[in-house]
């Protein structure tokens, strides 16, 4: 018989032909846009943000509630010099419990002093609670980790490396979502690695923004931490410790005023598309100008499709994404193959000039804001779990462009004359951006 077979090359060559083919097919499935089938996104009415009809489909988007939102109960904290100092000194005041989310965490004084915090108040009786992405949490002192589980304090991984999640191995949890005393609350990008320390303004550092939240956008950013920690741990947060009483609110079909929508996403193959749907909706709603600023601009079709018709209906549209200092090339690269037609359409594009820059921003005529942990990218659309807020509020929306604008002033303006790119790089840029789903 094994001779019989060694007779037949021609077979031989067929079976591997056919296992090459095969492999190359699944890995096209796997890790390129190839086998997406992208869903037109439409609306029946016009959505402007002035019409009642944009929060109702936001809120209907988000599967949320409209909530009220009381007056300075968001503040910008920018960069690591701002954040970790006032989260540090939220930890050491907790009588009740802490609870915190991130994505990375990398050992250095930023996490130490973090860790440290967290063990002291886990000696003193206070329900602690840390939640780590698998992947993103490599880096963590395990001493530290070590003594806050000796201190009382609990620590869950999502999806941990191993063969057990091994076909889950691109699907990572993004969330920040931090909370003390169930009372106050903080999302936004920074990362718990000393890279995040300074202002964003030298090599080295990264230009970052956090939001810190009191009273309901707090419990909200609670519920985004209880439900991936009991989809990971099992354990199910209740009671005082977490969700203490809150004054009496009334939710509305429509924002009066000032409100808040909460998105908690967590995507599941081709159904939940609801972040970027959230944000094609901001985006189709402006009516006079549109800021985004994001580490990585890998928009699908309809994003891109709608920030082109707004340019082309007059609405100012501004992009800053990061320039010379980037954590990834190849990503740069797929980015970059974007800016022709973005520039064609009359899109205005900034790459941040002295650091590296990690800011999650959109704010649209001034007072609607999306803001949170996604990128605009596939990975945050398709894979991560992500969370986000958009509100309504003139207040806010003027701070947060007013960082924008300093951004703008510290970053190149890209033009159709000045955009120059390597024949090789346009090249590379272009097939980077096939394999964007990875990104």
């Amino acid at each position: 018989m094994k001779a019989h077979f060694i007779g037949h090359p021609k077979m031989i060559t067929a079976l591997i032909v056919i296992g090459v083919l095969a492999t190359t097919l699944t890995l096209l499935a796997w890790f390129t846009p190839w086998t997406d089938t992208e869903v037109e996104v439409w609306s029946t009415v016009p959505m402007a943000l002035s019409t009642p009809e944009f929060y109702r489909a936001a809120a209907s988007i988000a599967h949320s509630p409209i909530y009220p939102l009381a007056e300075g109960s968001v503040k910008i904290l920018n960069n690591g010099d701002e954040f970790i100092p006032d989260l540090l000194q939220e930890i050491k005041g907790a009588k009740r419990s802490i609870t915190l989310a991130n994505y990375i965490w990398k050992k250095g004084n930023m996490t130490s002093e973090i860790f440290d915090a967290l063990t002291e108040r886990a000696s003193a009786g206070v329900e602690v609670r840390v939640l780590m992405d698998g992947k993103g949490s490599l880096g963590a002192p395990k001493d530290k980790v070590a003594a806050l589980e000796k201190a009382g304090g609990k620590i869950a991984k999502f999806r941990p490396i191993g063969l057990k999640t091994l076909t889950r191995l691109n699907k990572r949890t993004h969330l920040r979502a931090m909370a003390v005393d169930g009372e106050t609350g903080y999302i936004g990008g920074v990362a718990f690695n000393d890279e995040w320390l300074g202002k964003g303004e030298e090599p080295g550092e990264w230009r970052d923004i956090m939001f810190k939240f009191t009273g309901l956008p707090a419990r909200s950013i609670q519920d985004m931490f209880a439900d991936l920690w009991r989809q990971t741990n099992g354990e199910l947060l209740s009671g005082e410790s977490f969700y203490p009483s809150l004054p009496n609110y009334a939710v509305s079909d429509t924002c009066k005023g000032t409100c808040f929508i909460p998105l908690y996403h967590s995507p599941t193959p081709d159904l939940e598309k609801s972040l970027y749907q959230f944000l094609w909706l901001s985006i189709m709603g402006a009516e006079n100008h549109i800021y985004i600023e994001t580490p990585y601009m890998l928009p699908n079709s309809n994003i891109l499709k709608a920030l082109k018709q707004k340019a082309s209906e007059g609405v100012e549209v501004d992009i800053l994404v990061p320039g010379p200092y980037v954590d990834s090339r190849v990503v740069q690269l797929a980015s970059r193959s974007y800016y022709k037609e973005i520039l064609d359409a009359g899109i205005h594009i900034y790459e941040y000039a002295p650091a590296h820059m990690h800011s999650k921003i959109v704010t649209v005529d001034g007072h609607w804001s999306v803001i949170g942990s996604a990128n605009l990218d596939n990975r945050s659309s398709t894979l991560n779990v992500e969370n986000l807020m958009g509100i309504e509020d003139r207040a806010l929306a003027a701070d947060i462009e007013k960082e924008f604008m300093l951004d703008k002033r510290r970053s190149k303006e890209i033009t159709g004359d000045s955009f120059k790119i390597r024949v090789l790089d346009r090249l590379f840029g272009r097939v980077s951006r096939i394999f964007a789903k990875q990104y």
